[in-house]
């Protein structure tokens, strides 16, 4: 929530006390959350913690929203049965075509939610007692996540978006100076590998993985539209060719 721009839209006859109510609590959390972060150290243990507890729930959701988006619009297994049983109860496809749209568009808009939201976060982070804290592995995990998890279809990025993964290692690299001395070892290491796979992955995998994706998006628009003209031209040659008015005046001609 706290990474979606929220406002109030003038409709007549709407009540929009809901809209009034989510767009007042989400200011409202923003503030503690800024309040919070700048007075950090004079503020009680426990009350810090309960609200990092509640920003990194949120940017759990987000990044979950955005995954979600993500295998709508890539076609998995479980999209693509629902899309075939779609073209047969829909023969002109304008209905696929209409989904495959407004799941590209959600996943652009959960990406760019998403990376509003890090911005927000690295404001948050802004005193030693707030990145202590961060410098855990339940923050660090969530931050490498964004930056480079894989979805489930290959190589290509769970967050496609590059400034929301830029973003993630912008609040990551607040965090990690950090870390205390008594931080294990093994986050340490887990830590590092991650950042260096992510590096290799960037220079030679990722790339060609969305270049790839591009090209399949491409030839699916490009179905859908030559689809849909011949389904236009069948329309207009049958009630020509099989309509038994049009044999009859042509018979009698």
């Amino acid at each position: 929530m706290l990474g979606q721009p929220l406002q109030l839209l003038p409709k007549t006859g709407i009540s929009q006390l809901s809209t009034a109510l989510k767009v007042a609590s989400t200011r409202l959390l923003q503030i503690l959350a800024i309040t919070t972060g700048t007075y950090a150290d004079k503020l009680s243990p426990k009350v810090v913690q309960s609200l990092l507890d509640l920003l990194c729930s949120q940017l759990k959701n987000l990044l979950s929203q955005a995954g979600v988006m993500l295998m709508a619009s890539f076609g998995e297994e479980e999209v693509e049965e629902h899309e075939a049983e779609s073209k047969k109860a829909d023969s002109n496809g304008e209905n696929e075509k209409r989904d495959f749209r407004a799941a590209l568009r959600k996943q652009h808009a959960a990406e760019l939610h998403l990376g509003d939201f890090l911005v927000f976060l690295r404001r948050v982070v802004s005193s030693k007692a707030i990145q202590s804290k961060m410098a855990s592995p339940k923050w660090t995990e969530v931050l490498l996540n964004i930056a480079s998890q894989k979805c489930c279809s290959g190589k290509i990025p769970l967050v496609g978006n590059l400034r929301t993964r830029l973003l993630a290692l912008h609040v990551l690299e607040a965090v990690l100076p950090a870390c205390e001395s008594g931080v294990e070892d093994d986050q340490m290491a887990q830590v590092v590998e991650r950042l260096f796979s992510l590096l290799s992955d960037c220079m030679w995998e990722t790339p060609i993985a969305q270049a790839k994706h591009a090209i399949q998006i491409k030839e699916k628009e490009q179905e859908m539209k030559l689809s849909k003209g011949s389904l236009k031209m069948k329309m207009k040659i049958f009630p020509y060719r099989k309509c038994p008015l049009t044999l009859r005046k042509r018979s009698a001609a």
